[in-house]
């Protein structure tokens, strides 16, 4: 439904690698960059939203197991008493889980903006010149499922640096996903056998980013 504000996505990529002069390949990687930047309030917001959901839920935990302490000789006291208490507490803990999500949800027009920018065929009725040009001789709009030879080399690549921010991500990740959850974050990885070069040298700067910016704000905000 952002088809709309893929246009000028491409429009900012193409106009950027005529004023740099640089290959569409680097001109995408210095385009996520820069969009990143200018979404960084946004994800200051974001950090700063979860940090306080952070600090409500263990404070919610600290009480429930106050009130534990008190009846654990009475269980059926203790039952009603849970209840009632996450039943008054619960509306404002899902005021806060929203006004977390709020920033992300503002990001997602411009990262779907970007990623068809880097992955539909045509724009506006016309061929899409940035899958036209390469990368170390691969077509931006080579996919790894058709990739032979030299080309799945440059794939391979893509696919152990997004395992690697994948991995550090599960580690920065609060709280810490286990079991089956961290395969979440090893998603991406399988999407690139489905798109092309071009959206994959996205995915991975724009991972990158989030997990470098979430490093630093946890070390910047506390």
């Amino acid at each position: 439904m952002f088809d709309y504000l893929a246009v000028p996505a491409y429009a900012l990529v193409t106009a950027l690698a005529g004023l740099l002069h640089t290959p569409i390949a680097v001109t995408i990687v210095l385009t996520t960059v820069l969009i990143r930047l200018m979404l960084l309030p946004l994800g200051i917001a974001q950090h700063r939203a979860q940090r306080r959901a952070e600090k409500r839920r263990a404070g919610l935990s600290e009480r429930a197991s106050q009130i534990e302490k008190r009846f654990r000789g009475n269980p059926q006291r203790l039952q009603k008493e849970i209840a009632a208490f996450y039943r008054a507490e619960a509306p404002g803990l899902a005021t806060n889980t929203v006004r977390g999500c709020l920033p992300v949800l503002a990001q997602m027009p411009v990262f779907s903006a970007l990623y068809l920018a880097f992955s539909a065929p045509t724009l506006a009725g016309k061929a899409n010149i940035l899958l036209q040009e390469s990368l170390l001789g691969v077509p931006l709009g080579a996919h790894l499922i058709s990739s032979t030879g030299p080309q799945l080399a440059l794939f391979a690549t893509v696919l152990i640096l997004l395992g690697a921010i994948a991995f550090v991500s599960t580690r920065l990740a609060r709280p810490r996903p286990i079991g089956w959850v961290r395969l979440v974050h090893y998603v991406p990885m399988l999407s690139v056998a489905f798109l092309p070069l071009a959206a994959s040298l996205y995915l991975v700067t724009s991972m990158t980013w989030t997990v470098a910016q979430t490093a630093i704000l946890r070390q910047w905000l506390g």
